[in-house]
């Protein structure tokens, strides 16, 4: 007699919100993004970048990660006027990721607009499936929030969230308080009043604290130089020298594994019955007043373990790679 066959869990299906320009860890999310769905474990249903770069090139350097892992296609979006700073460098990747690598995308100011895609991409899906993950500024999660009724959905934004969208995972901010404001949140610290306030569904949030102890990237060296990500390691500096010798917090890397396999209790805590409050300076606080549906993690006993997965995770080779003529 032939054994049952055992029926895999469905793929969960995420929105993956990034910065793409600058720093690496964003371009080592991607890459365990896309290998959690060669597991069959994540559906990548679109790409929206969260902040606007002097190289006009964040689209490309996200598509040229898709294509090098066989998702030539993913819908990718942009933010036109990105997160609200002003005066920072180009990205030390992105151009050399676009120049250096098949793709296919437009400059970041001719791409579609990341809310369309967002909304585009939400009203097709079932209810209750979408998992956002946010590794940027919350511009985008603001921008959708206030969104109104268009061509695309009759549902204004935060009813659309309602429905659509079953959990949203955030990197940003430091848990119970940061000393200062956290990059994420300081890029745009009135967004993420907005998003705490009035986001209207479940949100786990991973503070700065979780990710400066993960430290990935020296995985890549063995990686084919064929390998963007690789690339984009070798290019970011840390400490003065590149990435891809010395590695590199894994902040966004962490957050995207969360958002897919879910707090794992042999590496998470959760910690619950509170809610993520920001202040008007981009200080982030946990606060046990009163409880919303906020969540936060914490790293379970060693960080050895969560580094080891990202670190397996993001050199893992492609499963179906493709080039783009």
């Amino acid at each position: 007699m032939l054994a049952a066959s055992v029926a895999l869990p469905a793929p969960i299906p995420v929105i993956f919100d990034t910065d793409m320009a600058n720093d690496c860890d964003d371009a080592g999310a991607l890459a365990v993004l896309h290998a959690l769905a060669d597991l069959g474990e994540a559906e990548i249903l679109a790409i929206v970048t969260n902040r606007k770069d002097p190289s006009n090139a964040s689209a490309a350097a996200a598509d040229a990660i898709n294509t090098w892992y066989g998702r030539p296609d993913i819908p990718i979006g942009t933010d036109k006027d990105g997160a609200k700073t002003a005066g920072r460098a180009p990205s030390a990747y992105a151009a050399a990721l676009r120049d250096e690598f098949p793709n296919d995308a437009r400059a970041d100011d001719q791409m579609p607009d990341a809310v369309a895609v967002y909304r585009r991409v939400l009203a097709g899906r079932p209810d209750a499936s979408v998992v956002i993950c946010s590794v940027g500024a919350l511009s985008n999660l603001e921008d959708l929030l206030r969104s109104a009724p268009d061509d695309i959905s009759p549902l204004p934004g935060a009813e659309l969230i309602r429905q659509k969208v079953r959990q949203t995972v955030v990197m940003g901010g430091g848990f119970p308080r940061t000393a200062s404001p956290e990059t994420n949140i300081k890029l745009d610290p009135a967004a993420a009043v907005t998003i705490v306030n009035e986001w209207p569904g479940p949100m786990l949030w991973q503070g700065y604290e979780v990710g400066c102890v993960l430290i990935t990237g020296t995985e890549l060296l063995a990686a084919p130089k064929t390998n963007p990500v690789r690339r984009a390691f070798e290019l970011r500096p840390h400490h003065g020298r590149p990435a891809l010798e010395i590695g590199k917090p894994s902040h966004d890397q962490a957050a995207v594994l969360a958002a897919v396999r879910g707090p794992q209790p042999d590496l998470w805590t959760v910690v619950e019955k509170g809610r993520v409050v920001v202040d008007s300076d981009g200080h982030t606080q946990w606060n046990t007043d009163w409880a919303k549906r906020h969540r936060y993690l914490k790293i379970n006993g060693h960080p050895a373990a969560l580094t080891a997965a990202i670190g397996e995770l993001m050199s893992r080779p492609p499963k179906m790679e493709a080039v783009k003529p």
